[in-house]
């Protein structure tokens, strides 16, 4: 996986169950034509901002 402009460097993917998190959350840019980091960061704030 090559690095996105501004990723966070901190998130480590491993593991079968991260490599498929990973795919579900490029899928999502990829619908909203969007970076993979930017739609994590988008995602982190909408949960933080549920409570």
């Amino acid at each position: 996986m090559n690095k996105e402009h501004g990723q966070v460097t901190g998130i480590i993917w491993r593991g079968p169950d991260d490599v498929a998190i990973y795919q579900q959350l490029k899928e999502y840019a990829d619908k909203k034509d969007i970076s993979v980091s930017k739609a994590a960061k988008q995602l982190i704030i909408t949960a933080l901002n549920k409570d």
